[in-house]
């Protein structure tokens, strides 16, 4: 997680015959590290997670080929449609893509 902070300095009052330099100094930008990774959060999130993930693998090694093939067209199909609607600045879900580019991971 980044931070942003900018540095407050004091100016001195003018004169008539002193030229006044600009006093800001730049942005610091610093990175504070996550106290919690996500997993420690929940551990039985986790747990569900990884035994869906299980059944998942299991019911695509039991499918054949052909079946596997049928069902990567059909998501690589999708994928573009949601390209079309990103390109096309409609409405989607953005986390649909990420779902299906994994679901197509899975396969291979």
């Amino acid at each position: 997680m980044l931070s942003l902070s900018i540095a407050p300095t004091l100016t001195p009052k003018p004169t008539l015959f002193a030229i006044t330099k600009p006093t800001f100094h730049g942005v610091r930008i610093v990175h504070v590290p996550r106290t919690c990774p996500v997993s420690a959060r929940n551990p039985r999130a986790l747990v569900v997670t990884m035994a869906k993930r299980e059944e998942e693998l299991k019911e695509i090694r039991e499918k054949p080929n052909e079946q596997l093939n049928e069902e990567i067209v059909e998501l690589k199909g999708e994928l573009f449609m949601l390209r079309l609607q990103r390109s096309a600045r409609n409405e989607f879900k953005s986390s649909e893509f990420r779902r299906m580019r994994k679901r197509v991971r899975s396969f291979r």
